[in-house]
C-alpha cells in the first residue's frame, strides 16, 4: 500500500487541484446573536464580500445542540461562513432516533456534516454504499472512556477484570471491539446493560461505566463524586472522532465550495481553542439555551474537549488534520472491528493540504495555546 501522502498527492492531481446539550427535534438555521430568538436568520451582508456566492449550505451535527460543536456556532454567529461566501447557515441536528450523519451528508441533505467516528462511516460507505468521506477529525482521540469511582479505581483494561461494567446497548459493538484490541477476554469481565444515568455507578451495582470523557465523569465530578477515568484511545482503540464528511462529488465537482466551508469551521475552532468562554456563551445564551445547562459542567467539557483537540501535531499542521500514522492506526483499528476499507476509501485529507498551504495563518496562534 501506497504512503498516505503518495495518495494525497494522487488524488490531488486526480481532481485538478475535502454532546451533549438540547435535543432538538426539527432543523433549524443558525441564530447570530443579535437575533438569537428567531428559528432562521442570515449570516448578513458579509456573504456578498466573500470570494464566491455559493449560497445557503446545510451541515449536519453528529448529535443533539450542545457545546461540542462550538466552533461551528461561532463560525455561523461571527459571520465566518459569510466570509467564505455562504448566505444562511442550516444546522441539522443529530440525536438518537435521527438518520446517521452520513445518510444525510450522502443524499445531499447536508453539504456538510460531523459524525461521530470513524466506524460511522466505513459503516456507511461498506454496508450502505453512501459516497462519502472524511475529510478531516476534529478529535485527534474518540472521547469514549471507562469512568469508575476514585476509590475502587479502573485505570488499565486489567483492572475491568472480575467487575461489572455498565454499558449501553449503541456501544455494544465498541465495547467488544476494545476488549479484543485491550486483550481483555470477554468472559472476564461482566457487561451489565444500562441506560443512560450512571445513577448505578455510584450506588455500587456496578464498578465501571461505559463513558465520554466530556460527558459523564464531568456530571458525576459536579455532584460531588470524585472519579477516575480511562480513555479508550489510550488502551487499544485509537479511533479519532467528530469526523468532518462530505460527499465524494463534492470532494471532486464543488472543492472550492468545500474548502471554504472547512475554512469557515476551522476559523470557528481556532477561536474556541483560543477563547474556549466565547464558545461556551454561544452554547448556553443561544444554541441550547432552554436546556438549563450549568455553566461551570459546560465550562469544564469545552476545557476536556480542547484537550481532544488540540495535539502537538495539530498545532503544527492545523485543526482537522489527521497525520498519516493515525489515519494508519485507524485503518487497522477499523479492521480488527470488522471494517476493511482502504484507507483511500475512507479519508481524503487533500482538501485540507491545500487549504494549509493557501492559510498558513490558520495555524499561526494555536502553538501558544496551552494544554488542558
Amino acid at each position: 500500500m501506497s504512503t498516505l501522502s503518495d495518495r494525497r498527492a494522487f488524488l490531488r492531481r486526480g481532481v485538478g487541484l475535502a454532546a451533549f446539550g438540547l435535543a432538538v427535534p426539527t432543523v433549524l438555521s443558525a441564530c447570530s446573536d443579535d437575533d438569537s430568538d428567531t428559528a432562521t436568520t442570515s449570516t448578513g451582508s458579509a456573504a456578498t464580500a466573500g470570494p464566491a456566492d455559493y449560497g445557503d449550505i446545510s451541515f449536519r451535527l453528529s448529535y443533539t445542540q450542545g457545546v461540542a460543536f462550538a466552533g461551528t456556532y461561532i463560525a455561523v454567529s461571527d459571520g465566518l461562513y459569510g466570509k467564505q461566501g455562504f448566505g444562511d447557515v442550516t444546522l441539522i441536528p443529530g440525536g438518537p432516533s435521527a438518520t446517521p450523519s452520513p445518510t444525510d451528508v450522502g443524499t445531499g441533505k447536508a453539504f456538510l456534516g460531523v459524525a461521530s467516528t470513524p466506524d460511522q462511516v466505513a459503516a456507511a460507505r461498506l454496508n450502505n454504499g453512501a459516497k462519502v468521506k472524511i475529510v478531516g477529525a476534529l478529535y485527534q482521540k474518540n472521547s469514549y472512556a471507562i469512568t469508575s469511582l476514585t476509590s475502587a479505581p479502573i485505570s488499565r483494561p486489567a483492572d475491568m477484570v472480575g467487575r461489572k461494567i455498565g454499558v449501553q446497548a449503541v456501544n455494544t459493538t465498541v465495547w467488544e471491539a476494545f476488549l479484543a484490541a485491550a486483550g481483555i477476554d470477554a468472559d472476564d469481565v461482566t457487561a451489565v446493560p444500562v441506560q443512560y444515568d450512571p445513577t448505578p455507578l455510584t450506588t455500587g451495582e456496578v464498578d465501571g461505566w461505559f463513558s465520554y470523557v466530556t460527558n459523564e465523569p464531568i456530571t458525576l465530578a459536579a455532584k460531588g463524586h470524585q472519579v477516575t477515568t480511562m480513555l479508550l484511545a489510550d488502551n487499544g482503540y485509537p479511533l479519532v472522532a467528530q469526523v468532518y464528511i462530505a460527499q465524494d462529488s463534492s470532494i471532486s465537482d464543488k472543492r472550492d465550495e468545500l474548502k471554504a466551508a472547512l475554512k469557515a469551521e476551522i476559523s470557528g475552532w481556532v477561536t474556541q481553542a483560543t477563547t474556549p468562554s466565547r464558545g461556551v456563551d454561544l452554547t448556553l445564551q443561544t444554541y441550547a439555551k432552554d436546556a438549563g445547562l450549568n455553566k461551570d459542567v459546560v465550562t469544564k467539557v469545552a476545557d476536556v474537549q480542547n484537550g481532544l483537540i488540540l495535539t502537538a501535531g495539530t498545532k503544527t499542521a492545523g485543526l482537522l488534520t489527521v497525520s498519516d500514522a493515525l489515519v494508519d492506526t485507524n485503518i487497522r483499528t477499523l479492521a480488527a472491528s470488522g471494517y476493511e476499507i482502504d484507507a483511500a476509501d475512507l479519508f481524503d485529507l487533500s482538501l485540507l493540504d491545500e487549504i494549509y498551504q493557501e492559510s498558513p495563518e490558520l495555524i499561526s496562534g494555536l502553538p501558544a495555546v496551552p494544554a488542558s
